[in-house]
């Protein structure tokens, strides 16, 4: 699990970092990233934006359990009632803010779904991790379904273990960045720059 930190979409930097190190202790961040073979996962990723949170969220502000966006289900037959789909939404570039991608999402403040596929063949005898750079203000990680944790904290990195929930191939990892201001957070609601 993440120490609380920060989490802010308008700048997503994401590598998957090798490490060789046999302590079972909780990881620290991991230091010298650029130093480390890493893979990229920066690039476009399929977005869905979502100012209702009902992608994590049910009519009763009760988290949705294993329905979520995060599980990113594909409907089995027509008459499947599944509302979204990754695959065919909109792209944003990662790293990069939203707010400057689409006109549309010029003032937008709320959540913003962000997915994207790949395969990792993991050596025997090494760890991985998810490694952001950050992300604003508030996310929360799934990689194939799986929770892996949260952050909160616009400016800072922060990393996930993903060593026993990586596959060799058809890994999703699923981000939800929630950039609202809020009156106890920082920044706050009445701020001379944007969240």
């Amino acid at each position: 699990m993440c120490r609380p930190a920060s989490l802010a979409l308008f700048s997503l930097w994401i590598t998957l970092s090798i490490s060789v190190n046999s302590s079972a202790q909780p990881a620290d961040l991991i230091g010298n990233v650029y130093g480390r073979a890493t893979t990229t996962l920066n690039g476009a990723w399929h977005a869905i934006v979502d100012p209702f949170e009902t992608g994590f969220y049910n009519y009763r502000w009760e988290p949705h359990g294993d329905e979520g966006f995060f599980a990113n289900r594909k409907p089995a037959s027509r008459s499947d009632l599944i509302e979204y789909d990754f695959d065919t939404s909109d792209l944003l570039e990662v790293p990069g803010d939203w707010n400057s991608q689409r006109a549309d999402l010029f003032l937008y403040e709320g959540t913003v779904w962000y997915k994207q596929d790949f395969d990792y063949d993991l050596a025997e005898g090494r760890r991985l991790y998810v490694y952001f750079g950050a992300a604003n203000y508030e996310a929360k990680v799934w990689l194939n379904g799986e929770y892996l944790g949260f952050h909160v904290g616009g400016f800072t990195p922060f990393q996930f273990e993903i060593t026993d929930h990586v596959r060799p191939t058809g890994n999703f990892l699923i981000v939800k960045v929630d950039n609202k201001r809020l009156r106890e957070g920082v920044p706050t609601v009445n701020t001379d720059w944007w969240n």
